[in-house]
């Protein structure tokens, strides 16, 4: 079961027969020259290729394994930009809030501040007017004793006589009764 038949096989030696002898080729000169570039083949692949291939390999995992990396890195870059977005967010909503506060705070005590003035200016008020009717009074009193002795004054001078203390206290006394009642 040769796949090439013998005639063939034969006028294919009878050709490579005639070109090496045109081209002068040695059969052993060949032989050696690709038995030399097999042993340099060899030593070269097992003495540096393989070496070079290793450390290529290993350059690619390390690239590989860096570019991982890289791409790990920017996810987690992407997950803590968000993060500090919404730390932001969140720190606004809260600075938001604490205004909020402060100023209902600050019309809290606004008008805690206005009640109080009011009622202060209402105390004085109300003390003002107590010291008006005190002074009123004060001078009502005071009138009442000069429209008293000027009473009793007009009246001995009307009787023409001199009247006693106790008259005297008497007609003051009825007048200031009589004044009061008028009032």
């Amino acid at each position: 079961m040769n796949p090439i038949p013998p005639v063939i096989a034969a006028a294919l030696a009878d050709r490579l027969l005639v070109i090496v002898d045109k081209f002068g080729l040695d059969v052993w000169t060949v032989t050696a020259q690709a038995l030399n570039f097999c042993i340099v083949a060899a030593v070269l692949y097992y003495g540096f290729f393989r070496k070079v291939l290793r450390t290529m390999d290993e350059r690619k995992a390390k690239i590989e394994s860096g570019l991982a990396y890289a791409e790990e890195m920017r996810e987690k870059l992407a997950k803590a930009e968000e993060q500090q977005a919404e730390i932001i967010r969140e720190a606004r909503a809260q600075s938001q809030e604490i205004i909020a506060e402060a100023r209902n705070s600050a019309k809290t005590y606004q008008d805690e501040q206005a009640k109080q003035t009011a009622a202060k200016i209402e105390q004085m008020l109300a003390r003002g007017r107590e010291a008006m009717e005190l002074e009123r009074r004060k001078t009502f009193d005071e009138l009442k004793a000069e429209v008293s002795r000027l009473v009793v004054l007009t009246t001995s001078r009307v009787l023409s006589r001199e009247l006693g203390e106790a008259e005297k206290k008497n007609l003051n006394t009825r007048a200031a009764e009589e004044l009061a009642r008028s009032n």
